[in-house]
């Protein structure tokens, strides 16, 4: 076939055809982020969960080697982060569940909550710590969660394995 030659079908084709059959819609998987709805009053947090040292949790059907691979990863490696010093707990829900929905919905596998170990509380009970542990556990999209070690920030930091 000579280059420049037309064909008389593929033209046809072409004038009587609209756009919609051109747009590829095979890789248009919207993800659906459920927000978190944590009551802000301490006390309930606290049931949830009230530990203020080292943290650990992974989701139900979530394999050990997974919370393993977590621990091991630096915190370096990790580009997503919130910091939530200074916040009170009902402004640091609001701020996790838009933090978490952004990362969901677009494909980060990993993020880290610096949420600081409570030490300039009134009473020196981490409350920011407790209740991002509990949205944690809250939370349907995460995987796995761990405190950083303790050269990265220690309990004061949570690095954080969302779903797929």
């Amino acid at each position: 076939m000579k280059k420049g030659k037309k064909i008389k079908e593929l033209d046809e084709w072409l004038k009587n055809s609209n756009d919609t059959e051109f747009t590829d819609n095979s890789n248009d998987v919207t993800k659906d982020y459920e927000e978190v709805t944590l009551d802000s009053d301490f006390e309930y947090i606290s049931t949830i969960d009230n530990n203020s040292g080292e943290f650990e949790y992974k989701s139900n059907g979530v394999q050990d080697y997974v919370l393993n691979k977590l621990k091991k990863k630096s915190i370096a490696d990790i580009k997503s982060q919130i910091d939530l010093h200074g916040e009170t707990i009902k402004d640091s829900i609001i701020k996790l569940n838009d933090f978490f929905s952004y990362a969901y919905t677009h494909d980060v596998k990993f993020i880290k909550i610096i949420c600081g170990k409570g030490k300039n509380s009134i009473d020196k009970i981490p409350k920011i710590k407790i209740t991002s542990q509990a949205f944690i556990k809250t939370c349907n999209i995460v995987n796995a969660a761990c405190t950083a070690n303790d050269r990265d920030g220690g309990i004061g930091v949570l690095k954080v394995k969302l779903k797929n």
